[in-house]
């Protein structure tokens, strides 16, 4: 009787070989209406040659008797199993593609040190966890992937040695994996395991495991070159996000710089590659998004981090003589925000001795975690260099991030486009409006902030001129709103403005304050009336989404028409009692709504000090 080997030396490894090409190449030129032809054909040779091999394996003995078989023959037939479930997966038959990859598992069990196994267990388990992902069963799928991780670990650890390829023992000997290839394989299997753990962490809500394995993946791909330039590029793009999220501005510019250093060897390779003129066309549009992609995610680090510098200013005593300060109004709020160019370090440098140096320990700790995070292959010093990563404190400094920021802006606009492209168009648009809104903070000239403001103003009005609010109802609102606020600031710097300079306000000034006011209030009006009914009227409860931005529209609109100037009795009459109507709407909505109170409570007590003093001040001026 002839043996197994002579079965695979005769046929088995040919067929096996025909089914990996019908799988991993034909299957690409399949027809739209039969997409998985070939997957088929190569099902129907896998199930063929594992029907014989079992026929030499004796499938149908007892547990005692199947582990005296071959060894190799057992492993083929797991890895046959593997191809099988990947098969059926790959054909959108998951029910039956996890029968097959569970069926390999419990095959493999015990053989995870096995050089031969290995891979194939890591591969497997990978592939079970992408399955249970899949399907939304996250837990699951986690602990599979931690399984393949641990499995990993263990071997690197206790073995080391180079294990087999998942298909070594189907191919005849002198086509096998060398050494080198089998451990390239190996880790590319581990680094799969860590790209789909990076995913499942997310999809958890876990961003800080999520970001480190996502970290880890690309750092491995690099060292390993086993990436694609334009995905490698945009993923360490996104994954700088997180970064801005933990305040950690150096790791996030790392991770930009990297990405613009990789997209650049993605453009230098695209001239060279041979393909089809489509396929040309389509991979030039791809490396044109990503480089509006990642100038996007450069332009919300700017952004970011300008805010982040906005918030760390602190107000110090001015009697501190050894501190120079700069500062800056909000123009939000009443509060002057003062900013510290340098530390109190003398006041807390005081500490002991024993204190500094488990200070200095937790530093040299923290620099090493960085350092360890960078990828030291890339020479990436003149990329970061094109912006901080430091807090900024002055104007000058400030102004440094937002000219980066408007860089940026223009070449995601290069791909942005408003036709066909209106979502993302509008989002950079807005981003834009946001890069000179924080400059603002910092600049203490109220004239030249008016200005910015303006520029807000222009580039919002445009855009909202442009849509339908119809089809972008959501987006209509928030230009809405923001044009509505923008104004309002305005009006506010004009007042500041008339009132520092210790002389009544013109004629001119008055006419501009007051045109702010409407523009503001008109603004606010179209947000309220785009909440009304069919029949033209409000909601008697305002959806949860919208209720805190209608209530504050309300609320703003009642200080608004307090705001008018007007030398008419009449007029200001009719303007305050407007004003405590929409004072009067927040209080009565918040009595009646109580879940409302609870989002609104420093306005409604606002309001109902307003509602309690206006009607007094109403009186004052029937009198006057």
């Amino acid at each position: 009787m002839a043996t197994y080997m002579e079965f695979m030396i005769s046929e088995g490894f040919a067929k096996f070989a025909e089914a990996r090409k019908l799988t991993e190449e034909d299957s690409k030129n399949d027809p739209e209406t039969n997409p998985f032809k070939s997957k088929y054909a190569a099902r129907e040779i896998y199930q063929e040659l594992r029907a014989k091999l079992e026929h030499y394996y004796g499938v149908n003995t007892d547990e005692q008797q199947q582990q005296q078989q071959d060894s190799d023959l057992h492993l083929m037939l797991a890895s046959l199993r593997y191809h099988l479930g990947v098969n059926y997966v790959d054909t959108e038959e998951t029910s039956s593609g996890e029968d097959y990859l569970s069926a390999c598992r419990k095959m493999l069990k015990g053989l995870s040190l096995d050089t031969r196994a290995v891979s194939l267990t890591v591969k497997t388990l990978n592939q079970l966890g992408i399955l249970w992902s899949g399907r939304r069963e996250l837990q699951k799928a986690l602990e599979l992937l931690l399984e393949a991780e641990s499995v990993y670990k263990k071997f690197k650890h206790e073995v080391g040695a180079a294990p087999f390829g998942i298909n070594d023992l189907l191919v005849p000997e002198e086509h096998r994996f060398t050494d080198h290839k089998r451990q390239q394989q190996f880790e590319k299997g581990y680094t799969h395991t860590l790209y789909y753990l990076a995913q499942v962490y997310g999809n958890l809500g876990d961003s800080e495991k999520s970001a480190s394995h996502c970290h880890e993946t690309l750092k491995r791909q690099l060292e390993t070159s086993q990436y694609e330039p334009m995905d490698w590029a945009l993923n360490c793009a996104t994954l700088s996000q997180y970064y801005i999220t933990q305040d950690d501005y150096s790791q996030a510019r790392h991770c930009l710089a990297s990405a613009t250093r990789i997209y650049a060897e993605a453009l230098q390779k695209l001239p060279a590659v041979e393909t089809e003129e489509d396929q040309l066309d389509d991979d030039i549009d791809k490396l044109k998004r990503h480089k509006a992609d990642i100038a996007r995610c450069w332009l919300k680090y700017c952004l970011a981090l300008l805010n982040f510098s906005k918030d760390k200013l602190t107000t110090i005593p001015s009697e501190a003589p050894t501190n120079t300060t700069s500062s800056t109004t909000d123009a939000n709020s009443s509060t002057t925000t003062t900013t510290t160019t340098t530390t109190e370090a003398g006041i807390e440098g005081s500490s002991t001795s024993q204190e500094n140096t488990q200070n200095d320990g937790t530093e040299s700790q923290e620099k090493l975690n960085k350092l360890a995070l960078r990828f030291e292959c890339l020479e990436l010093t003149s990329l970061e260099n094109k912006v901080t990563e430091k807090c900024v404190v002055t104007f000058e400094e400030a102004r440094e991030i937002f000219l980066a920021g408007q860089a940026w802006i223009t070449e995601s606009k290069e791909y942005y486009v408003l036709d066909g492209h209106v979502s993302d168009y509008i989002e950079i648009i807005r981003d834009h409006s946001a890069l000179f809104k924080v400059l603002a903070t910092f600049e203490v000239d109220l004239d030249r902030r008016c200005r910015m403001h303006k520029r807000r103003i222009d580039m919002l009005q445009g855009i909202l001129k442009e849509l339908n609010p119809q089809h972008f109802l959501m987006v209509c609102r928030q230009l809405m709103y923001e044009l509505a606020e923008t104004s309002s600031e305005m009006m506010d710097l004009k007042i500041a403005l008339a009132e520092g300079s210790g002389t009544a306000p013109s004629n001119q000034v008055c006419h501009k304050i007051n045109t702010l006011i409407k523009q503001s209030l008109g603004y606010f009006q179209q947000f309220i009336d785009s909440l009304k009914d069919k029949e033209n009227k409000m909601p008697t409860t305002l959806e949860e989404e919208v209720m805190r931005p209608a209530l504050v529209a309300y609320f703003c609109m009642a200080r608004l028409h307090s705001k008018l100037i007007t030398p008419n009795s009449e007029q200001r009459l009719e303007n305050l009692a407007t004003s405590l109507s929409y004072y009067k709407m927040v209080v009565d909505y918040c009595k009646a709504h109580p879940e409302a109170l609870g989002k609104m409570q420093v306005e409604y007590e606002l309001c109902e000090e307003m509602v309690a003093l206006l009607p007094a001040r109403i009186a004052q001026v029937r009198r006057e």
